[in-house]
């Protein structure tokens, strides 16, 4: 079916992986002023991610827009609206990690921490492979493996959240900056589960679909 789309109605797709770019490109950013390790640098991080934030949204509601405006669809609408979100959710969690470096006034960052964003990074490239991947369908094996690959980097986030929990847990001696890590850190965390999600959202479109 898939094959006789008509080219207007490829635009879901295309809406789809602007999506993946920017959640691609927000984990890029994110990870790359980390390593800078420096506090000057929060505030226009902030900034930059808000931008991603609000194009993430733009998108989302363009792919509601459009869904309103045509009867047939690539893929189910409820699998284009369960991607759309899941994508800028992605996107969400790590503004809200940016947003409390700001208002927190967070100093030196975990290692642990940026080995988070660093999965991230990963994660979100091969979410690019694979919401491309849904155009045709045709590579199921490898859409397969990229999907448990996802699901690899996401053990691995969540090994590493734990390890950082464990540290900041060990030797509490500011209760406050305790508080204020474990949030960062459950944000982060949860910016990975998302990508999982994407993943397996595309898994489970390719199984219908293909």
């Amino acid at each position: 079916m898939l094959r006789w789309l008509k080219p207007r109605e490829t635009v879901f797709f295309d809406l789809l992986e602007a999506a993946a770019q920017n959640a691609h490109e927000a984990a890029v950013l994110f990870e790359r002023e980390l390593r800078f390790d420096d506090p000057e640098r929060w505030a226009e991080l902030r900034r930059q991610m808000k931008e991603h934030e609000r194009r993430g949204d733009e998108v989302t509601h363009e792919l509601v827009d459009k869904l309103n405006q045509f009867f047939v669809t690539p893929i189910d609408r409820e699998d284009i609206l369960a991607l759309a979100h899941a994508l800028d959710d992605v996107v969400d969690r790590l503004d809200a990690v940016c947003e409390r470096l700001v208002l927190y006034r967070i100093g030196r960052i975990m290692p642990n921490m940026m080995e988070i964003a660093s999965v991230a990074v990963e994660g979100c490239h091969e979410l690019q492979f694979l919401v491309r991947s849904l155009r045709d369908m045709n590579d199921v094996h490898n859409i397969r493996l990229r999907v448990k690959r996802v699901h690899v980097l996401e053990n691995k986030g969540d090994t590493l959240f734990h390890t950082a929990l464990a540290e900041i847990f060990r030797d509490p001696q500011d209760p406050i900056l305790l508080i204020k890590w474990k949030e960062i850190l459950e944000n982060a965390e949860d910016a990975t589960d998302r990508i999982e999600l994407v993943a397996k959202l595309v898994s489970s479109t390719v199984m219908k679909n293909a």
